[in-house]
């Protein structure tokens, strides 16, 4: 697991895409150590990452050798860091996005941010005991409008639908969208900040 560690008394697990720990996923860790934080990011292929082009290999290796049961591990993760840490986010991004949406009812999570997670689909049944945002693509692989519906009277819930593709946050990717990514990060760094402790 990659983390960085100041002796902050905040945490964050940043949980990559089926690619891995690449590049988008280190700057993003990046960021949240130069906004305070003490940064883990469980490396959940247990390999090199995958390049973009590889992601038919990608997504075969993710759910033959991974799958999204591994939230079990994150939410022990998360009780874990909950010793040492006054409070403890997840950050998910596509799969990572799933896997954190299903560490949602762990009430020793102090908050979760799923972007683009296209599987929250197949466990719209779940309530979020910490608060929670989903950041939805509006042009991804399903419906996402009717996923939105399904989940937006739970409580601790907020959704935000945003007009572009799946993976747009990532400056790598072929569907990067600035301008949206821009308004995506402003609402996940909204959002951690309400619920942080002010350094």
């Amino acid at each position: 697991m990659n983390r960085t560690c100041n002796n902050n008394r905040q945490a964050i697990i940043v949980l990559h895409e089926i690619y891995g720990v690449n590049e988008f996923i280190t700057y993003q860790c990046e960021k949240f150590r130069e906004a305070g934080f003490d940064v883990f990011s469980p490396n959940m292929i247990d390999k090199l990452p995958f390049t973009y082009e590889e992601v038919e290999e990608a997504y075969n290796y993710f759910m033959k050798n991974v799958g999204f049961e591994i939230y079990q591990e994150i939410n022990n993760l998360v009780n874990q860091l909950k010793e040492n840490y006054d409070k403890v986010f997840i950050i998910g991004f596509s799969v990572g996005a799933t896997i954190a949406w299903r560490c949602c009812e762990n009430a020793f999570c102090s908050g979760i941010v799923a972007c683009y997670g296209s599987r929250i689909r197949d466990y719209t049944h779940l309530n979020p005991n910490c608060s929670t945002l989903l950041l939805f693509a509006k042009e991804d692989s399903f419906d996402v409008h009717a996923v939105t519906r399904q989940l937006q009277d739970k409580s601790n819930l907020s959704i935000i639908e945003f007009d572009a593709e799946h993976g747009f946050m990532d400056s790598y990717s072929k569907n990067y969208n600035i301008q949206q990514a821009k308004c995506a990060q402003e609402a996940l760094k909204q959002f951690i900040n309400k619920y942080a402790i002010i350094q």
